[in-house]
């Protein structure tokens, strides 16, 4: 049995709302029906009577509410009290990172937290590849883009911004476009994306508008740093975050193009399992990034 749908169970018997108890939980309303309806897949019975307007629990509802509150209340008073006992940042910290984020970013930071705990040991991993956090035993992860992952938590650290960027070279031998519809005479190179393997379309944002391209060139890689020294070689034009190539593009090793087309932006996220909520690891990970006072936008289901 899954004990956090259980607190979260026990909490919407209390409040007799998925509304009240997302509200008291700190999760969304979708999230806490989901996480409910597992509950009941996973035991193989109604819990939950449900309507347009309100809510029941069954008979055997009522029956597990009443033998679980005692148990839910134990459990929070005991990690409490575990929560007085060591506020110490020890032992390992689990994290992976997009590879370009991970060594631009994140590493400063994650340097950081270890200066500020001596007692703490990193494992990190710093790739394009999306995993599972739970399944695979991590701690954290930063991801960029929305969170689908309805079993965890997820922090929103800041917008990232889309620059379509090339080398000087390359600019000084094919020109740049001035209009979207001038990138198909040129060799855009792309990563793949993340779920299918295939190349992702450019994206950019005009006028208030979000706007969708398809482009073609001679290469698809899958890694965001392949992809800049690609730029960086004049093989072609590159469409990438900004905090990878805004140092660049001040060196002039990179230079912008279409920047009027450039205000598409993609949310980054750190995620943690809900498991680890309390830990003294995971609040010395968001202290660092700076968002331990920011609203939690993906929560358990």
């Amino acid at each position: 049995m899954d004990l956090n749908a259980l607190k979260i169970f026990v909490k919407v018997g209390e409040l007799q709302s998925f509304t009240r108890a997302a509200r008291a939980l700190g999760f969304t309303q979708s999230g806490i029906s989901r996480s409910v309806a597992r509950l009941e897949e996973d035991l193989k019975i109604s819990l939950i009577n449900r309507n347009t307007h309100s809510i029941s629990l069954t008979a055997d509802g009522h029956f597990l509410y009443a033998a679980s509150r005692g148990l839910i209340r134990q459990m929070e008073e005991i990690e409490h009290r575990l929560d007085q006992r060591s506020s110490v940042v020890e032992g390992t910290l689990k994290i992976t990172t997009p590879s370009a984020f991970g060594r631009l970013v994140a590493m400063p930071l994650l340097a950081g937290i270890l200066q500020r705990h001596p007692l703490l040991t990193l494992d990190t991993v710093m790739s394009d590849r999306v995993v599972d956090i739970i399944e695979d035993g991590f701690d954290a992860a930063i991801r960029i883009g929305e969170v689908e992952d309805q079993q965890v938590i997820a922090r929103r650290i800041k917008d990232l911004r889309l620059v379509t960027v090339a080398a000087p070279s390359f600019v000084a031998r094919y020109g740049s476009p001035a209009t979207l519809a001038e990138l198909s005479r040129y060799n855009c190179l792309t990563v793949k994306g993340q779920k299918d393997g295939r190349s992702t379309d450019w994206m950019f944002r005009h006028q208030g508008e979000d706007l969708r391209i398809s482009v073609e060139g001679n290469m698809t890689v899958d890694n965001a740093d392949v992809l800049l020294d690609a730029a960086l070689n004049g093989i072609g034009l590159v469409q990438v975050m900004d905090f990878a190539v805004e140092p660049l593009i001040a060196d002039g090793k990179l230079v912008e193009v279409l920047p009027e087309f450039s205000g598409f932006t993609r949310p980054l996220h750190l995620i943690y399992s809900p498991s680890r909520h309390r830990s003294p690891k995971i609040t010395a990970l968001l202290q660092a990034f700076g968002i331990e006072d920011l609203e939690t936008v993906a929560n358990t289901r």
